[in-house]
Order: structure tokens, then sequence, then C-alpha cells
């Protein structure tokens, strides 16, 4: 069972890593080029990564534990089996099954030559289904059947050369039997694809969705969330570096880098046409439906810094809280809860109207400020 927990569980490790590296920048890709975030593009990705990785890693490891893992490189063909239809031949040997006798055919849950043809052609059977999902029609099965062999051969050559060339020898067999299985595997894949495929959205009904948002004016309240992510960690940077060479004590740190932030998401947009550096990055630009911009954007901002004005309060009276009794003690309780309080009904509030994306922040309602799309130029 661990030779086939092990690669998994390695696959998901670095499906997690890349995962951290690429979501951002996904989401950027995403916000500039459609204007929305696509749930369902993300997960096909994302799906496809990890059996990518999963199917990769089933086919080297474990690896040997030494780069020179033999004492004499044997000639090539000692690593190949070119035999055509040979686990036909494991099978009866293992199991001794009589083809012309069902009750026999029993004995192949207790054989190792059929499992392994199993799982060879379950290997790429999921690679056929993402086929089919990316060229739809019933013609295109020869596309499963030539990747699904080309991603065969890639493998079973990665095994002859022992990782190109990275171990002395190689430590698996070439099988052209595992061509054949895994190439079955892709096409039966794309042949069963729509039993899998009925409950996600078809690559046509997802452009069809691009081409519906791109007609929209408004920004997402996910592009507007990533872009204020994008302000306020560009400005907690600035602060920490400007704090570094004056040596400030807390109290001054915060309010630097309260002062950096209503610089970077109030007067920066007053004189880039309603652009913060983090709007550039996903492409959206503000606007004010109430007041000025300006005063939309101040009002803006102090909704934004309102739980970090309650947190730092907090923290404040955290270091009075030992030296108090009564009601003084009782007030700066209080104090803390309310900022936990704020800080909970805000997490809760974002996370309502990323669901229920009709509605806006709380600190655009506030502000009356609008988040829109910067218009593409076009080539007339």
């Amino acid at each position: 069972m661990s030779a086939y927990v092990t690669p998994i569980v390695s696959a998901m490790l670095v499906f997690a890593a890349i995962a951290m590296l690429v979501t951002v920048p996904w989401a950027i890709y995403q916000y500039r080029k459609y204007g929305y975030y696509s749930f369902w593009k993300s997960f096909m990705l994302a799906t496809f990564i990890f059996y990518s990785l999963s199917a990769f890693f089933l086919v080297i490891l474990p690896l040997p534990e030494s780069r020179v893992n033999c004492a004499e490189r044997l000639p090539l063909n000692h690593y190949m089996q070119t035999t055509p239809f040979q686990f036909i031949t494991d099978i009866q040997r293992e199991a001794t099954i009589q083809w012309s006798s069902l009750a026999s055919y029993k004995q192949l849950a207790k054989t190792p030559a059929f499992y392994q043809l199993i799982f060879n052609i379950l290997l790429l059977f999921p690679l056929g289904v993402y086929i089919r999902y990316m060229w739809k029609q019933k013609r295109n099965i020869w596309k499963a059947f030539v990747l699904g062999f080309s991603v065969s051969l890639f493998f079973e050559v990665t095994q002859l050369t022992g990782l190109y060339g990275f171990y002395t020898c190689p430590y698996r067999l070439f099988d052209v039997d595992d061509l054949m299985a895994n190439t079955t595997g892709a096409v039966l894949g794309f042949i069963l694809a729509p039993l899998f495929l009925m409950f996600i959205p078809s690559k046509s009904s997802l452009q069809i969705r691009d081409a519906a948002m791109s007609e929209k004016r408004e920004a997402t309240r996910g592009a507007e969330l990533l872009a204020l992510f994008f302000d306020i960690i560009a400005a907690q940077v600035i602060a920490g570096i400007i704090a570094a060479f004056g040596n400030q004590q807390w109290f001054e740190q915060q309010l630097l880098f309260f002062i950096t932030l209503f610089v970077m998401i109030v007067l920066v947009p007053l004189v880039s046409r309603g652009r913060t550096l983090g709007a550039r990055i996903v492409n959206i630009r503000y606007e004010t439906i109430q007041h000025t911009l300006g005063l939309s954007l101040v009002k803006r901002y102090i909704a934004i810094m309102l739980p970090y004005m309650l947190g730092m309060i907090s923290s404040l009276t955290d270091a009075a809280v030992p030296n108090e009794t009564g009601w003084t003690l009782i007030f700066l309780i209080a104090i803390n809860f309310l900022s936990v309080f704020v800080n909970v009904t805000i997490i809760l509030h974002i996370a309502t109207r990323l669901i229920r994306r009709t509605k806006p922040f709380y600190f655009d309602h506030y502000s009356g400020t609008i988040t829109l799309k910067k218009e593409r130029k076009t080539n007339e």
C-alpha cells in the first residue's frame, strides 16, 4: 500500500507548494484578462496539476537509495520488455486461469499481474477525461490516443534512462504492455468522460460567461479585495523599511503605516485617475457616486482603518490591564471585546460579500465609492 500512498502524499506536498506560489499570480491573470475569478477554471487547473504530479510520482517513486544503483550497467534490452500482451502469460502463470471457465476468473483478485494491468489503465484514465473536456467532440478521440501514448512513452523513457541519467542504471522496466494499457486508459477516459463531467460547466459555457463578464463595467468584489490586499502589503513593506532606518517604537511604526497607507489609497489615486498600486495590478479604478473623489477616498480610508485603529487601542489597553482595577479594568476589557467583535464582524461581512457579489463592501457603501474595470484600449 505504501507504494501508492507515498507518491500521492508527495504529490500533495508539491501541489501545496505550487499552489502557494501561483495562486495570487493566477488570480491576477484572471482578473486582468477576464475581469473575474472563475472557480471552475481554477478547479480544473488545480485538479489537473495535482493529477499530473500524482501520476508522475506513481511512475518514478520510490527512488533508489543511491545514484549508483547497480554494479554494472547491462545492455539496454535487459531493461526492456518488448513482447506485446506479455501480461496475459504473467496472469496465467500467477493465477492458473482457464479462460474458458468463468468461475476461475475470481483468481484475478489475487493476481499481481492483473492489478498492474488495471493500475496502468487507470493511470491515464483521468487524462482522457481532461482531453474530452478540452476537445468535446467525439471525433477528437484520436487526440486522446496520441496524447495518451505520448505521455506513456515519456513515463517509460524516464524509467528506462534512470531519470535521464541521474541514476547509473534504470530501476524499472520499459514495458510495451504499459504503453498499451496507458493508452487504452486515456482512450477509455475520453469515451466515458461525460459521466464525470456532467456536474462541471462545459468549456463553452465558461467562454460565454467570460464574454458576459467582459461586458460588465463594474469590477468584482474579489478584484477589489485583491487590489486592497496589495495596497496594504505595499504600505506595510514601505513603512517597515522606513522604520528600520529610524529605529522607531511600536506606536510610531503603526502611525507610519497609517500615513503610508493614506498616501497609497487616498493621495495616489487622486493624481492617477482613481488607480492605486493594487488597482493597477488588478486593472481596476475607483470612482465616486456621492461626493468628490477626494472626500470619498478619505471616508473609504477611515472605514478600512477602523479594525486597525481598534486593534492598536486594544494593544495599548492590554498593557494597562494588569495595573487597573474596578470600573477602569471593566472599561479596558470592554474595549478588547469590542475590537474582537468588530474584527470578526468585518471578516464575516467580507466573506458574505464575496458570496453575494451584488452588494458592496461596507467601506464602499459608507464612502460612496464604486470600483470599475479599467477599459482596454482598442484599435480603431
